[in-house]
């Protein structure tokens, strides 16, 4: 275990109460907000009660104002993720200084599992010259499967991946389409992703150059926007572009988020007859569509 780790671990212990010793068994998932695109800071804390109905030890990182713009203490608490058993995403466009970088680069280097939810997949942002560049394209394609390609401009029609329904995540989930008001998010998947979600959106036809390529996107376009993987490092890996507010009013989306951190941590999906919350919540951000 690295020195940092290891400090880590000896704080929190310091800090633990006669009660906080009796919660200690329970699994630790940390949640982390660094951005205020599609108020995460609304629907974070909301699943993390969730959460802790179903047996787990919640923490959720996040900070004052707008991460987005921050260069020194984007993420204050990010060093939860030393002692923390799963790590859900909830990121864009950030520009970490080294220390808060060290604790996700250390977290993801042991392998231990990880989720991300719609931004994450574009999570970071540094300038060309700056030694993370790299991470701008490779958070999402190393640590989920797919960088951010583009989005459309229209609602999402989602469709279950029949062929892989009997995957833990999709377990009791129990609608096979819906529709998601947040856009379609396309996707190049790494090999071994295994889709479990589909959309379809419609947006404007155009000619996309990126650093992993050129992308002629159409008008309609249907791509995955829910897969599981391992990823480079061994650690489970669920990711979907769901996670507009929106989304959390439908009960089989967020059976699939709980599912997901269950099977992330192997333990039992919850059965048929368990009740999964949903909340109405209202995006705070922008009124529109948006990456």
């Amino acid at each position: 275990m690295k020195i940092r780790n290891l400090i880590a671990l000896i704080l929190f212990a310091l800090t633990m109460t006669p009660v906080d010793a009796a919660e200690v068994s329970k699994p630790h998932v940390v949640l982390i907000v660094g951005t205020l695109h599609y108020s995460p800071e609304l629907t974070m804390p909301l699943f993390a009660k969730e959460l802790e109905k179903f047996g787990f030890r919640t923490t959720v990182v996040m900070g004052e104002g707008d991460p987005e713009k921050k260069t020194e203490n984007v993420l204050p608490g990010i060093e939860a993720l030393a002692v923390a058993d799963l790590a859900i995403f909830f990121t864009r466009f950030l520009k970490l200084p080294d220390n808060e970088w060290q604790v996700i680069e250390d977290y993801l280097k042991l392998g231990k599992p990880v989720i991300g939810l719609r931004t994450a997949s574009h999570a970071i942002r540094y300038p060309k010259t700056h030694p993370r560049f790299e991470w701008n394209d490779g958070f999402g394609r190393r640590v989920f499967g797919s960088p951010y390609v583009v989005h459309q401009t229209s609602q999402t029609q989602i469709k279950v991946v029949q062929e892989n329904n009997g995957h833990p995540i999709m377990t009791h989930v129990k609608k096979s389409e819906w529709s998601s008001p947040g856009t379609l998010y396309l996707a190049q998947l790494e090999d071994g992703c295994l889709p479990l979600v589909s959309g379809s959106g419609t947006g404007k036809e155009r000619l996309l150059k990126k650093r992993f390529g050129e992308i002629q996107v159409k008008k309609f376009e249907t791509a995955p926007i829910a897969w599981a993987w391992e990823n480079e490092w061994g650690g489970k890996s669920f990711y979907t572009s769901f996670g507009h507010p929106g989304d959390f009013a439908e009960e089989s989306f967020n059976r699939m988020f709980i599912n997901a951190v269950h099977w992330g941590l192997e333990r039992p999906v919850p059965a048929a007859d368990v009740k999964i919350s949903t909340w109405e919540v209202e995006r705070v951000d922008k009124k529109g569509p948006s990456r």
